[in-house]
C-alpha cells in the first residue's frame, strides 16, 4: 500500500485548534529572552534592588571572568582558629598563590547602613 503524506484524507485533514492554546506569529517561536535582563527589570522597581547594586554585581562578574582568563580565582574560607572569613588568590587547581585581605577585595568604604 502506498501512502502520500502530502495529500489530505478528506475535508477534516487539518488539526483542530486546541482550546486555550494560541498560535505564534512567524519569528516568535524561537524568541530568545535575556533572563538576566528580565530579572533585573522585575527587581528594580520601587523598594527593589537599586541600579548601583546591579552595577556592582556586573562588575564583580567581570572581575571574576578576568581572573578566570588568567587561570586564577579568589577563594573564601573560614579561618580554623578565629572562625572569621579569610580570602586567598588561588590557581584554578586550588593551589594558593597568596592570601588576600578582605579590605583589598571589598574596599575600605564604611557601610552606609550598618546593621542594627
Amino acid at each position: 500500500m502506498e501512502i502520500d503524506a502530502t495529500k489530505g484524507i478528506g475535508p477534516g485533514t487539518h488539526a483542530a485548534p486546541v482550546p486555550g492554546v494560541h498560535g505564534t506569529h512567524a519569528g516568535e517561536f524561537a524568541r530568545v529572552f535575556d533572563l538576566a535582563e528580565a530579572r533585573r527589570q522585575r527587581m528594580t522597581g520601587p523598594e527593589k534592588i537599586p541600579d548601583e547594586i546591579w552595577d556592582d554585581i556586573t562588575r564583580a562578574g567581570q572581575l571574576a571572568d578576568d581572573l578566570a582568563a588568567r587561570g586564577q580565582q579568589v577563594r573564601f574560607d573560614t579561618h580554623r582558629l578565629t572562625g572569621g572569613v579569610v580570602a586567598s588568590l588561588c590557581d584554578t587547581q586550588g593551589g594558593m598563590l597568596r592570601p588576600v585581605s578582605l579590605q583589598e577585595l571589598l574596599g575600605s568604604e564604611p557601610d552606609p547602613a550598618p546593621a542594627a
